[in-house]
């Protein structure tokens, strides 16, 4: 399971994405966190964020369960119809991106399961790329722990 979400920093006009990848039991396979430059719409951050999917096939995924809480996005995508909106080029690059997949659902999250996502998004207000494998940053590390007890 791929959890992904993006926080907008309007007051700089950037965006953090943050994308957390878990086994089946919950724990943290690999995040990613990543600052944006010059973003300003709330819904372009969400599909941005959607976009890192890449990371999960640079990482040699081939099959993904990715959830967001942008139901909005999550429609765009999953719709046969082209995107004329500006979110439209990001919408395309995610529909072409999931067919690299031998598998790849794209489905909407309540917020309160992408918890993970959102405070890893949230810490990402530097312009740099960050990388975690087989152990969750320090700003997410309770959340993990929480979601995966019994």
């Amino acid at each position: 399971m791929i959890n992904v979400d993006a926080v907008l920093f309007s007051h700089d006009r950037s965006m953090g994405a943050g994308v957390v990848m878990r086994d089946h039991s919950g724990s943290c396979i690999a995040c990613y966190g990543i600052g944006v430059p010059n973003v300003i719409l709330s819904e372009l951050t969400e599909a941005i964020a959607i976009r890192d999917l890449l990371f999960a096939l640079c990482e040699g995924f081939q099959e993904v369960i990715l959830g967001s809480d942008c139901l909005t996005v999550i429609l765009r995508i999953n719709s046969l119809s082209q995107d004329r909106s500006l979110c439209g080029p990001v919408i395309q690059d995610i529909k072409q991106l999931r067919a690299s997949f031998t598998s790849c659902s794209i489905f909407h999250v309540r917020r309160e399961q992408n918890v993970a996502a959102y405070l890893l998004a949230r810490s990402c207000n530097q312009l740099e790329c960050r990388v975690w494998r087989g152990v969750s940053p320090e700003c997410i590390r309770e959340t993990i722990c929480m979601d995966i007890i019994p």
